[in-house]
């Protein structure tokens, strides 16, 4: 066969291949999980080929109706890294959910002045910095690294390449569902939030009763004290906590996809 006859089936091969591969990239290179510091983009980008090449393989037999280089292939392209991007902002919630709880617990016992800088996050409390590693392990023990890149390799079965537009609901779905950042933290922190709030009235009564009491002295130092021993006493309900929420985060993913195929 002559090989002239084969450059106009690789041509088209590579062009549905740069839009596989944009999505994918977009996907790892927005997800917190795959941190810069952590992998590099050598390895981000040799994962994403090869994920490419295992999608355009096992599930494309269809055909683009414009060129490689022309306005719709721009179009086309920048739709595909705005699947990615949505997809990974699913993913950040779980994450962030750990880190807002991090924040209102340093809030509570007094440690919201011991702030770190990570990269992604900006300044955190070093709690913030505990949870979100609690959050990663448990992520990781749930598999949720591997959900993730199964769903966003059948979401080309639900969203084809030729595909430009979708139901606009799931985008206020999205927004909705990220209120849980706020309401998974607090559910989280609810009972060393009720601890403290006690221990803030019973300091309150002891101050009433006993003038010469120094409030800000022993007060500041309780709560540190009380808040620590409240953590490490309901850390297995914490887990137990994240876990449930990050399943009810994956889920949520997953039916994302599958309306979006019912709207195709």
């Amino acid at each position: 066969m002559d090989i002239l006859q084969l450059l106009p089936s690789v041509y088209e091969k590579f062009a549905l291949f740069t839009l596989i591969f944009i999505r994918i990239i977009a996907l790892l290179t927005t997800f917190v999980l795959f941190r810069r510091e952590l992998i590099t983009a050598r390895i981000m980008i040799t994962l994403a080929t090869i994920l490419s090449f295992y999608v355009l393989l096992w599930n494309y037999s269809e055909k683009l109706n414009f060129e490689l280089f022309s306005m719709q292939m721009l179009v086309h392209g920048l739709f595909q890294f705005f699947i990615g991007f949505c997809a990974s902002f699913i993913l950040n919630i779980i994450l962030e959910i750990f880190v807002a709880l991090g924040q209102v617990v340093s809030l509570q016992i007094g440690l919201g002045m011991a702030s770190l800088i990570d990269p992604r996050f900006g300044y955190i409390t070093s709690l913030s910095h505990f949870y979100l590693i609690l959050g990663t392990l448990t992520f990781l023990y749930l598999n949720g690294h591997l959900f993730a890149i199964q769903m966003i390799m059948e979401s080309f079965m639900y969203i084809p390449l030729q595909q430009v537009s979708f139901d606009m609901n799931l985008l206020g779905k999205i927004a909705n569902y990220s209120g849980v950042m706020f309401s998974g933290s607090i559910m989280l922190a609810l009972t060393i939030i009720i601890v403290l709030l006690t221990t803030n009235i019973a300091l309150a009564v002891m101050s009433k009763f006993a003038p010469q009491f120094n409030l800000f002295t022993i007060g500041i130092n309780l709560q540190l004290i009380i808040g620590l021993i409240c953590i490490y006493l309901i850390f297995n309900l914490t887990t137990e906590g994240g876990v449930r929420i990050i399943n009810e985060c994956l889920t949520f993913f997953q039916q994302l996809w599958v309306g979006m195929r019912q709207h195709v």
